[in-house]
């Protein structure tokens, strides 16, 4: 009958074993990087077969390297040479599969450690998965022959199958981790937002520049997840991602509304392309998307343009043809009041005929200056004279309404880069807008100063006032031509204005304020003589 004491010790051992492997494989599964996994496994393998000390030695480059990748307690001394007699044997070796002793990898005639009589100090486990040699683990414990070896060899013998099947494993996930890294960072740098899908449409991954454009899907696996058609819609009500999984094509492409985040909508070409996936996964969506907010407004820019150059010929060519019989009109009309000079009944209306007159031909004029502006003079302009000529142009028709306006600092030091007559009639007008914008108690501020950005220096001219501010209706097209707020506008004021500055190589912009507006007017700053002739003097080599 078997001692209880002895069998509840071997089972105490086998259930060590157990846990030994049970160890190895769980950790090397989880720690990304096996170091820790690897150096906790050698010290449980030492400790619990009172070796020396063990070492995992993992082949590389097609089988051609051999190094170690984890030791315990196994200096250079016995492990550079042990690593130098393995290279030189091991694929000589018929029996490769077998646990050797290191002398018999340098021996004529190799036998494994189950045939030997004689006494060894190493160890050496060969780990293959597959037909295909990973390396070694190499165990530093002393073995006075075979029969000594036989209560270690079913242990070592189930160590050696199910860790190379761990190190296979663990490469083989290893080698999934950099490619998903790879895969990531080159997602991550094109320029589209790429996002993909569950069987349910719930939006999984996000890439770097998607997750930019619309952030309420930053986080991917965010939870509550964001649906596939609560990002993307059509301007039916119909759910796209249902739609493209049903139509059966691989591939579509399409312009959607991109709802990326708060109340931020934004055009969007999408491509989509259905994976199919394993059995368990089934069919996921990949959609790559790019913004046309820029595409729609070059496009709306040359539609834009090509209507304002339409409407230039068609003002230009009607403006013509009025200004002849509109200067009859008005030479008549003084000639009518001079033959009526001294019917007091008829003055009031003389004069009512030739103001409209003026009115009309002012209509004209601007027409004209709007069809074919006059090229700018450039020349040094001194930014703080045309602020005080436009203050003394205005200040008269801003007291009349009790508002009150003023000139704000000393300016800049700096000229700027520009026609003095046409910048001041940019100018005056805004001022002379803001003016007219204004209530009584209401103030219009007009300021100049120098600016420098990676384009260069600048005069940047402002004109703000606390009016009650520009209407939002007009807000999107206030620069295009004939849009007005004004009752006897024409709606050419702001537009020439653009056209002006725009000849000067500046801009102009509008900021809506809470209380009020602000235009700014940005053109070059002028450069001073100095300057111009070193610019302009070719470089010699001394």
């Amino acid at each position: 009958m078997p001692d209880p004491g002895s069998e509840r010790e071997r089972l105490q051992h086998v259930a060590a074993q157990l846990k030994t492997l049970y160890h190895m494989g769980r950790d090397l599964g989880e720690d990304e990087n096996w170091s820790d996994s690897l150096d906790r496994f050698l010290m449980a393998l030492v400790s619990f077969l009172r070796a020396e000390g063990a070492a995992l030695l993992l082949l590389s480059d097609r089988e051609r390297s051999l190094a170690a990748r984890a030791r315990f307690h196994l200096d250079d001394e016995l492990l550079v040479p042990a690593i130098a007699t393995i290279r030189d044997a091991w694929q000589r070796h018929t029996r490769s599969a077998e646990i050797h002793s290191l002398e018999s990898y340098s021996s004529a005639r190799a036998t494994s450690c189950l045939e030997r009589s004689q006494p060894w100090r190493v160890t050496l486990i060969p780990l293959r998965h597959r037909g295909r040699s990973l390396g070694f683990l190499l165990l530093d414990k002393v073995y006075r022959g075979a029969a000594a070896f036989q209560d270690d060899y079913h242990f070592l013998s189930a160590l050696q199958t199910i860790f190379a099947e761990e190190i296979a494993n663990a490469s083989y996930i290893s080698e999934l981790r950099q490619l998903s890294r790879f895969n990531n960072k080159v997602l991550d740098n094109i320029r589209s937002g790429v996002v993909t899908t569950d069987l349910e449409g719930n939006i999984r991954y996000v890439n770097a520049l998607a997750g930019q454009m619309c952030p309420r899907v930053r986080r991917a696996g965010m939870q509550p997840a964001v649906h596939f058609d609560e990002l993307f819609r059509l301007p039916m009500q119909e759910s796209l991602f249902r739609r493209f999984l049903d139509a059966g094509e691989d591939a579509d492409v399409l312009e959607v509304e991109c709802h990326a985040g708060a109340d931020a909508i934004i055009p969007v070409r999408l491509r989509l392309t259905r994976m199919h996936d394993d059995l368990l996964n089934g069919t996921v969506v990949v959609a790559i998307f790019d913004d046309l907010s820029e595409h729609k407004r070059m496009e709306e820019a040359i539609r834009r343009n090509d209507r304002l150059r339409s409407l230039g010929q068609l003002s230009a060519s009607v403006a013509h043809e009025i200004r002849n019989p509109l200067a009859g009109i008005a030479t008549t009309a003084e000639v009518l009041g001079e033959k009526l000079r001294g019917d007091e009944s008829t003055t009031p209306y003389i004069h009512n005929m030739l103001d409209e007159i003026s009115r009309l031909d002012g209509i004209v004029r601007n027409l004209l200056a709007f069809a074919r502006p006059p090229r700018p003079q450039l020349a040094p302009c001194d930014a703080r004279e045309l602020i005080d000529r436009v203050f003394g142009m205005v200040a008269e028709q801003a007291s009349a309404r009790s508002v009150q306006i003023s000139a704000a600092g000393a300016g800049p030091d700096r000229p700027c880069h520009a026609d003095p007559a046409q910048l001041t009639q940019v100018l005056l007008n805004l001022a002379l807008n803001a003016v007219q914008a204004c209530g009584e108690g209401d103030r219009v501020t007009l300021d100049a100063c120098l600016l420098r950005d990676e384009g260069g220096e600048w005069i940047e001219f402002s004109v703000v006032d606390t009016g009650p501010g520009v209407p939002q209706a007009v807000r999107g097209s206030l620069f295009e031509p004939f849009v007005t707020t004004k009752a006897q506008g024409t709606g050419l004021g702001l537009a020439i204005c653009r056209q002006i500055v725009g000849d000067h190589r500046g801009s102009i912009a509008c900021e809506f304020l809470d209380r009020g507006t602000r235009f700014a007017v940005r053109v070059p700053a002028w450069k001073d003589s100095a300057a111009r002739a070193r610019a302009a003097q070719p470089s010699h080599v001394q």
